[in-house]
């Protein structure tokens, strides 16, 4: 992979409540990833965003017809991937880190051109994050050992045919390695 121009690191979801499905890759595994990336990226002294979930809203799809509100306990951010006090936190109640968060603007204004998308789930936040990143004019870089869901035949979809139209995947090592050059 060659060098990633000006990256910011988006990590989706890793809350208590979307951690419970992890299903493609154990939630201690994806941790664990994500978490080296963190400390890469912090290392390099690049951003890093969390985007976290505030719930479903009311009436708004069938499958959440009274809308859901996410306990203190569901919302927390896994202590393993813990934000800094200066590191930024959008939070969100559409599947998109950049539905109604303003995080196209502070990417911008942190002159950030390529967005490497990690966290929960893949078919739901990571694709969508992914589509509005591309759409607002960012590169998308999608490490496949950072990411999981729920169900594996729509987790290799998203990697496989939904992925490469909007940007490209990689494994974390290569995207630590290029951020190092």
């Amino acid at each position: 992979m060659s060098t990633l121009v000006a990256p910011a690191l988006l990590v989706i979801d890793l809350q208590a409540l979307p951690l419970g499905n992890s299903k493609t890759m154990p939630a201690d595994q994806l941790l664990r990833s994500v978490a080296a990336l963190i400390g890469a990226f912090r290392d390099a002294g690049l951003p890093v965003v969390y985007a976290v979930s505030t719930g479903t809203p009311v009436g708004r799809t069938s499958s959440a017809e009274s809308g859901r509100n996410w306990s203190t306990e569901q919302a927390y951010i896994a202590p393993e991937v813990k934000p800094l006090e200066t590191e930024i936190v959008v939070r969100r109640a559409a599947w998109s880190a950049f539905a109604g968060t303003g995080l196209a603007e502070l990417l911008r204004d942190l002159n950030v051109t390529t967005t490497v998308v990690v966290g929960l789930a893949t078919p739901f936040g990571i694709e969508s994050t992914a589509h509005d990143a591309y759409d607002a004019g960012f590169t998308v870089v999608v490490p496949t050992d950072a990411i999981a869901a729920p169900e594996l035949t729509a987790h290799e979809w998203t990697i496989n045919r939904v992925i490469p139209l909007l940007g490209t995947t990689a494994l974390s090592e290569d995207i630590t390695e290029s951020i190092k050059d």
